[in-house]
């Protein structure tokens, strides 16, 4: 960058003092009228009576002079970006939503934070069928173009990123720290990846450590940025269910993946099916609650042009428009073999016509 707009700087510099929260900083915005040119430039005028505390009021005053130059050397020297509930460019969804960060801080693009996206969170401790859960669904929105959210945590959080990467799908990773601070230490490989194909984000300016209560906070922005959420699996009291705590706040869609009723990483995602979260088995379980996604679909079934296709790859076409298929399901319905079969879906996938979801299933792309 090179330079920051006011917006930028008087939020960053209130940001970056120790125990200016995201609450103080609207209540210090609310004292000058919401205007950041007011506050940064009479700030030294005023500061007595914003009942701040002297410390705060202390750390502010010295920080000021020579701030803008400082901050941007450090933004550059880690690629860093930032964006500000006044710009124009700050995320939609999340602007709506009570409570949003005043700034956030990223590493990669934004550019496409806006289209239709679902965030997928579960237990740091995944059992086997939470990751195979949270491989299958992660995948299959990946294949529908949707941006997949996640905390770039151990566990679902992770398989969720390293998934949709494999899919080439966008991902956004919202981290508890400051931007500069990698942690779990062991996911920097992954972290470097989602700087690449879509963002890291954070609220916390650099340097700041992964408190506990900043998880809190993170997961209102894990859900602010998505269409829905996606809980795979969850403890009956974990970070988890604060997410999807968050979603129902925002009134965004819930989604949880059903357990074993004796498996105490599915209590939580259980207790959330009973208190009203859509029971989730399918993919078309979440297509049928985002009315976007579903718009998105049958306006790609209508612009696509079979006309170049077989009467044998047409077969398959309409088959397929009436729902997810098996292999087993597409052989019996068109009569084709499945040998013959298989060569014509590889042809159908290579032109984006279909694809393969799990257990050698089927479905329009």
């Amino acid at each position: 960058m090179d330079s920051l707009n006011i917006n930028q700087k008087a939020i960053a510099w209130l940001n970056s003092a120790k125990g200016v929260s995201n609450g103080k900083i609207g209540k210090i915005l609310e004292y000058f009228g919401g205007s950041t040119l007011d506050l940064w430039e009479n700030f030294e005028k005023e500061k007595s009576r914003l009942k701040l505390g002297d410390e705060i009021i202390s750390s502010l005053s010295m920080a000021r002079d020579g701030f803008e130059e400082m901050f941007l050397k450090r933004m550059n020297r880690e690629k860093v970006r930032a964006v500000t509930l006044f710009d124009e460019d700050y995320p939609h969804k999340l602007k709506e939503t009570a409570g949003a960060p005043f700034i956030l801080y990223y590493k990669g693009k934004l550019d496409e934070i806006n289209n239709i996206s679902i965030a997928v969170v579960g237990s740091r401790k995944a059992t086997g069928y939470g990751k195979w859960a949270s491989e299958k669904f992660t995948g299959e929105l990946s294949q529908l173009g949707v941006n997949i959210v996640s905390g770039l945590a151990y566990g679902i959080d992770a398989v969720a990123h390293k998934t949709a990467l494999k899919c080439g799908a966008l991902t956004f990773g919202v981290i508890a720290c400051g931007i500069d601070v990698v942690y779990p230490r062991a996911n920097e490989g992954l972290y470097r990846e989602i700087e690449e194909k879509g963002a890291v984000i954070t609220e916390y300016t650099f340097g700041m450590q992964p408190m506990p209560n900043n998880f809190h906070d993170r997961n209102r922005i894990i859900s602010g940025l998505s269409d829905g959420v996606l809980v795979v699996e969850a403890q009956e009291r974990s970070g988890t269910l604060i997410t999807a705590g968050h979603a129902a706040d925002q009134g965004r869609e819930i989604f949880a993946v059903p357990g074993n009723i004796d498996s105490l990483y599915s209590k939580g995602t259980n207790a959330l099916i009973r208190d009203g979260a859509k029971i989730t088995t399918c993919i078309d379980d979440i297509i049928e609650e985002i009315v976007e996604l579903k718009e998105k679909l049958a306006q790609n079934k209508k612009t696509k042009d079979f006309s170049s296709l077989s009467d044998d790859e047409m077969k398959i076409i309409t088959c397929l428009s009436s729902g997810e298929k098996s292999l087993y399901e597409l052989s019996v319905q068109t009569g084709l073999d499945i040998p013959l079969m298989l060569g014509i879906l590889t042809f159908l996938e290579m032109k984006c016509f279909v694809c393969q979801m799990t257990g050698n299933r089927f479905r329009l792309s």
